[in-house]
């Protein structure tokens, strides 16, 4: 009874508050730890290798100046730069994109047909999260370039090893901070699309012109048929992209 009530508490109190956030943060983290760890186990590093990338000089790191570093360390700078080049590339692509999200939810706030409070609310939403989108991305590109050190590739080496860590805050979900707030900014402006359709969109062509509400009603249901579509093709190619991962 005593070990049903301690699993029973476990999964209340840990494991449930567990997965919902990681839902919200839409399990992107994972993929970043993913891409980490990843980097460090196809070179098969060994815990000397990383001590010594750790006390290793700048200098040392020139094959052709000394011969002591191991050929997988020499591999693993390549690699290591690469991945923080992937990421500097990933984090100004996704600031390009939180800037386009951000005029255009601007210009739909000036639109007098999107005044309905869902609209104006999911508008404002989206915006706040472009933003810290932005602000994260940018503060990232700037300091991730100088990521490119060996002892701090040791310091992700060691996290990425760790068995346990904290799961509401660890490098993982810092990494993750520009997507997780940009994506949650793109589901909060399609939520205000929607709202704009159906309860903006439309209005003054009913006051002013001759169209009827089933016209109305069709062309509405015809917009949503086609989001739908969107939606669904993406939860498709989501699922084509996981058949294809790796373990």
């Amino acid at each position: 009874m005593a070990v049903y009530l301690l699993n029973a508490t476990s999964y209340l109190y840990d494991f449930i508050p567990r997965q919902i956030y990681e839902h919200c943060l839409l399990r992107i983290p994972r993929l970043y730890f993913l891409r980490v760890t990843r980097t460090f186990e196809d070179l098969q590093l060994t815990r000397r290798d990383i001590t010594r990338m750790a006390d290793a000089r700048a200098d040392e790191w020139d094959s052709s100046a000394n011969h002591n570093l191991s050929p997988g360390l020499l591999r693993f700078r390549s690699s290591w730069e690469d991945l923080i080049d992937s990421l500097m590339r990933e984090w100004k692509t996704l600031n390009i994109i939180s800037v386009l999200l951000m005029s255009t939810i601007l210009s739909m706030l000036q639109i007098d047909a999107a005044s309905h409070p869902i609209t104006r609310t999911t508008a404002l939403f989206s915006l706040i999260c472009a933003l810290m989108s932005l602000l994260y991305g940018c503060m990232y590109i700037v300091r991730f370039g100088r990521m490119r050190k060996m002892h701090k590739a040791n310091r992700f080496a060691e996290e990425a090893r760790k068995t346990k860590t904290k799961i509401w805050w660890n490098v993982w979900v810092v990494l993750a901070m520009p997507a997780v707030w940009l994506a949650w900014s793109i589901i909060t402006f399609l939520t205000c699309i929607m709202s704009f359709i159906w309860l903006g969109a439309f209005s003054n062509d009913l006051v002013h012109s001759d169209v009827s509400p089933r016209v109305v009603l069709g062309l509405r249901i015809a917009l949503t048929a086609v989001f739908s579509i969107g939606v669904f093709c993406f939860f498709l190619i989501i699922r084509t992209f996981q058949r294809f991962r790796d373990e």
